[in-house]
């Protein structure tokens, strides 16, 4: 496990995240079967079953750390190579500052949620799926106020914080080019309506890992997200990669109906894509040719 947080991190720096992830979910796993810590981390998700799983985890380190140590390695070269370098961009500086660019956590749960499928009772088009949600999230009083300022929080963060980097708005090469000229950055009001499907997305991705893993679980997952994408300045697909795949290797199992038509698609969106790029390329106003890609 340590040489391969070692490969994975040298691959792209932000692995280090995951790796304290799998250590964090590993630990936990640990705390949970233990006799002495175990009845005190079950239960929902809260200030006490936080504080529980903090007190447990410094109570029994040592033992853990003897236990897990290779796991951390990585994350401890990975941080020396940071305050050494004084960030962790291995090249050029001033395009990759750290920023807070919240909205990269709504383009993941739209990300996750269409790559679990179009078909299934837990996929996100299914009509149960759709009634479950709307109602918890509207099934009281309290749950309506609750969901109207999720929504206008979710509106607010989405309007204050959609970063546009400069390298998405000159490169026309990437299909993200085109999804934020013609409509993210160029359609008034797009990004702020689309917050009731974001809140959507978001619920359905917790709402099918929940009945897969604890609620700790779920929050340590929901901390490396963030860690991961929300300094991340350019809307990139291939950073949601890691996340996606965790999320579908830790949720419930799917049909076998459902596994081949998302297989099927995701086979289908990648043969056009290659298509795309080998057989329509463009020419720059210069005369160098230019392919499309994600």
């Amino acid at each position: 496990s340590g040489i391969t947080s070692f490969v994975a991190v040298g691959i792209r720096q932000t692995n280090a995240v995951w790796v304290m992830f799998i250590f964090g979910v590993v630990a936990l796993d640990d705390l949970q079967r233990s006799k002495t810590f175990g009845s005190d981390l079950k239960g929902p998700l809260g200030i006490n079953l936080i504080f529980n799983f903090v007190r447990s985890l410094l109570l029994d380190l040592r033992r853990l750390l003897l236990r897990y140590w290779p796991l951390l390695l990585a994350p401890i070269a990975f941080v020396a190579f940071v305050l050494k370098n004084g960030s962790i961009v291995v090249g050029d500086h001033s395009n990759h500052q750290a920023v807070l660019h919240w909205a990269q956590l709504a383009y993941l749960a739209v990300v996750v949620a269409a790559v679990w499928g179009p078909v299934g009772r837990n996929s996100a088009c299914h009509p149960s799926r759709l009634k479950a949600f709307l109602g918890q999230r509207l099934g009281s009083p309290k749950a309506v106020v609750v969901t109207l300022a999720a929504t206008a929080a979710v509106a607010y963060l989405l309007h204050r914080f959609s970063l546009a980097h400069p390298f998405l708005l000159a490169d026309n090469r990437h299909y993200t080019f085109y999804i934020w000229n013609r409509f993210l950055g160029r359609i008034p009001g797009l990004k702020e309506a689309l917050a009731p499907v974001y809140l959507y997305c978001a619920w359905l991705l917790y709402d099918r890992l929940a009945t897969a893993q604890s609620p700790l679980w779920c929050l340590i997952f929901l901390v490396a997200i963030a860690l991961t994408l929300v300094p991340a300045h350019l809307l990139e697909p291939r950073y949601f990669t890691t996340a996606v795949l965790i999320a579908h290797a830790n949720g419930p199992e799917q049909s076998n109906t459902a596994l081949f038509v998302v297989g099927i698609t995701s086979l289908l969106v990648n043969v056009i894509t290659l298509y795309i790029f080998v057989f329509k390329p463009f020419e720059w106003p210069g005369g160098e040719v230019a392919r499309f890609m994600w």
